[in-house]
């Protein structure tokens, strides 16, 4: 069995969004559970396999049209959950994704702030 290492450079903040994945053999419909700049972790119809190469198209709620991973790779799979690492982004993606990270860490440090944020207890 394959395994990446995944640790996090970025902080993923939670999301819920449609999304459309396109494998080597199929295309599906997801939701967005969490995003960050190199990645994110996905709920689809289908289940994709380890080290499997997917193009992603973000329909996030700020944004008027797809935003656009070119190409991503599965690190992690659990059932029908998944998580990829965006490996090819195109600049007017990385544009568009790091606005919208940037609206969520500005929310997230005023609830932060305003203690409406706890961290969750396991």
């Amino acid at each position: 069995m394959i395994r990446f290492p995944h640790t996090r450079s970025y902080k993923r903040f939670l999301l819920h969004s449609p999304l459309v994945v396109g494998g080597e053999s199929c295309v599906c419909e997801g939701t967005l559970r969490d995003l960050s700049m190199h990645g994110c972790s996905m709920v689809c119809d289908r289940e994709f396999p380890l080290g499997s190469k997917v193009r992603v198209s973000l329909l996030l709620s700020d944004q008027m049209s797809a935003l656009p991973i070119e190409l991503s790779r599965v690190t992690w799979v659990k059932g029908r959950e998944c998580g990829v690492e965006f490996m090819q982004l195109p600049l007017q993606s990385r544009l568009r994704l790091n606005r919208t990270l940037r609206i969520a860490l500005i929310q997230f440090l005023n609830a932060r702030k305003n203690g409406e944020w706890r961290k969750p207890t396991v």
